[in-house]
């Protein structure tokens, strides 16, 4: 097949009201953006739609892939051009389907001035059945969809899902709290959907910031990165924290780390000027996810947290994992400080009592310390 276009569409985006057209700019600069690289004509912006114009050695295939990974797209489909009259559209048909096929014509008129309606087009089709090399059945599932628009046409047959979503950078941004475990990277995933940029903040074990950054992390962040082109990464040693949190009572150590952890996340957004941390916690998950300790833990933390997973099993994360492909990279055995476990952690932590243990502790002391060992490191798809 001899495409000459890939026809996307977008959703989500139509709600926006007065905003619509920057929810679009920013899409069509992200489509831009991941196909950078790639041989085509030109990328157009057509009210409703996104026309890409290939060129002979454009190749379908990857741009098709590098598509299926921007938000914003609802679908998308490799398309030919035929002129708007039913009889140009009749015979552009003969390039899809051969003589063993049923098919359903799916037509729509998107330019109301036309003179026949969307119920001509398939009347066209079948009064002329004899000159197609495919079978007119409405019942089929094949289809070929038609748009007719004021000066041309548009066919295809296949249409592939997108992610839908928002555009990445129309919500602003976010820090992350990235593990090395399962459920941060599929969180990543859905902060992402919704608009935001991610920036990463990674709390390690090693010697150093750079033997993290050359663990799987580097794998892990990659692999997010089809999905945002770019990230930042603050890559932070938890030595710091474990040397104060020493003195402090078992039972306190994970919930302390949580605030940490925040308080952290909050100095990092401060400097990034985002306005949101992400967190892959799921209520009950863990005991640090009881409602009582989400509440203590996030006490006098000034940005907005969000929790995409908040209502998902397990199962439903992991199968989400492997859905984006990072599953593979999670299980993969990995020094993550986030398995810090009291034998007899609380449950149900009060506030006060969390916030005068991190008084008494001098965690404040020890986040600026801390601050001064983060290094942030930009990797790109």
């Amino acid at each position: 097949m001899d495409y000459q276009i890939i026809v996307m569409h977008f959703g989500e985006i139509f709600l926006k009201g007065r905003n619509r057209g920057a929810f679009v700019n920013r899409l069509y600069s992200n489509v831009k953006a991941s196909l950078e690289g790639e041989r085509y004509d030109r990328l157009e912006n057509a009210r409703d739609r996104f026309i890409l114009h290939l060129g002979k050695d454009s190749n379908i295939k990857r741009i098709c892939e590098k598509l299926s990974h921007v938000f914003g797209i609802t679908w998308f489909a490799p398309a030919i051009v035929s002129g708007s009259g039913l009889k140009q559209m009749r015979e552009a048909s003969s390039a899809f389907f051969d003589k063993s096929k049923t098919v359903r014509i799916v037509p729509r008129r998107s330019f109301k001035g036309l003179k026949y309606t969307s119920i001509d087009i398939v009347k066209e089709f079948i009064d002329n059945q004899e000159k197609l090399n495919f079978k007119i059945e409405k019942e089929s599932e094949n289809r070929l969809y038609i748009t007719a628009l004021k000066d041309y046409a548009i066919l295809y047959s296949d249409r592939h899902n997108g992610l839908g979503g928002l555009p990445v950078g129309v919500s602003g941004k976010a820090v992350v709290l990235l593990s090395g475990g399962i459920d941060s990277p599929v969180a990543a995933f859905y902060a992402m959907k919704k608009g935001l940029v991610p920036v990463y903040l990674h709390v390690h074990a090693f010697a150093t910031n750079g033997e993290a950054a050359a663990s799987k992390m580097k794998e892990v962040v990659g692999l997010l990165s089809r999905y945002s082109r770019s990230s930042k990464v603050y890559f932070v040693p938890v030595h710091v924290f474990q040397s104060v949190a020493i003195s402090v009572p078992n039972k306190y150590e994970l919930m302390l780390f949580k605030r940490f952890l925040y308080k952290l996340a909050e100095r990092i957004a401060k400097k990034e000027n985002a306005s949101v941390i992400v967190t892959g916690e799921s209520m009950g998950q863990v005991a640090s996810q009881t409602v009582e300790n989400l509440i203590a833990s996030e006490q006098r933390i000034k940005q907005l947290i969000m929790r995409p997973l908040i209502g998902f099993d397990k199962q439903e994360i992991i199968d989400m994992a492997k859905k984006i492909g990072s599953y593979e990279l999670s299980i993969v055995d990995y020094p993550d400080v986030c398995s810090i476990r009291s034998k007899n952690p609380l449950t149900a932590t009060r506030s006060k009592a969390l916030e005068e243990m991190y008084k008494r502790s001098n965690m404040g002391k020890a986040l600026s310390r801390t601050m001064k060992k983060a290094e942030p490191i930009s990797f790109s798809q």
